[in-house]
C-alpha cells in the first residue's frame, strides 16, 4: 500500500446489519480518510488515521475495506465488526488528539491522550 496515502471510498448506513457501515458509490456519502504508517513491528503495522469528514465507523471501514476497491485491506486490530475480535483483547483504534471549537467561545481547543496500547 505504501507509506502514506487517501481513501476516499463513499459510505452509508447498511439497514440490514446495523450497525454496520458498507461502501456504496451510487448512494454513499463522500468520505475522506488521510493515513500514514508511523511503525512496522513484528507482523503488524502502527497506522496514523485522520478523518477529514465524519461518517459513522469511517476509519473502521476505510482499514477494513479491500486494497483492489480503494481500501487500506488491513481492519482495526480486535474490530468486531469489520475485523476479527480475537485479533486483540480489545479494538485498537484511539483518539491520540482531538481539536474542535468551544461551542460559546469558538476558541480552538485541543485534546491529547496518549496510546495506551
Amino acid at each position: 500500500v505504501g507509506e502514506e496515502g487517501e481513501v476516499t471510498l463513499p459510505l452509508r448506513g447498511d439497514p440490514e446489519h446495523r450497525p454496520r457501515q458498507i461502501v456504496d458509490p451510487l448512494r454513499g456519502k463522500p468520505a475522506l480518510t488521510r493515513w500514514r504508517v508511523l511503525a512496522r513491528v513484528g507482523g503488524g503495522t502502527r497506522v496514523e488515521l485522520r478523518p477529514h469528514t465524519g461518517r459513522s465507523h469511517q476509519l473502521r471501514v476505510h482499514a477494513a475495506a479491500p486494497r483492489a476497491d480503494g481500501g487500506l485491506g488491513c481492519p482495526v486490530r480486535g474490530d468486531s465488526l469489520y475485523g476479527d475480535p480475537a485479533a486483540a483483547p480489545r479494538m485498537l483504534l484511539h483518539a491520540a488528539t482531538l481539536v474542535l471549537a468551544d461551542p460559546d467561545s469558538g476558541e480552538r481547543l485541543r485534546f491529547d491522550s496518549p496510546i495506551p496500547f
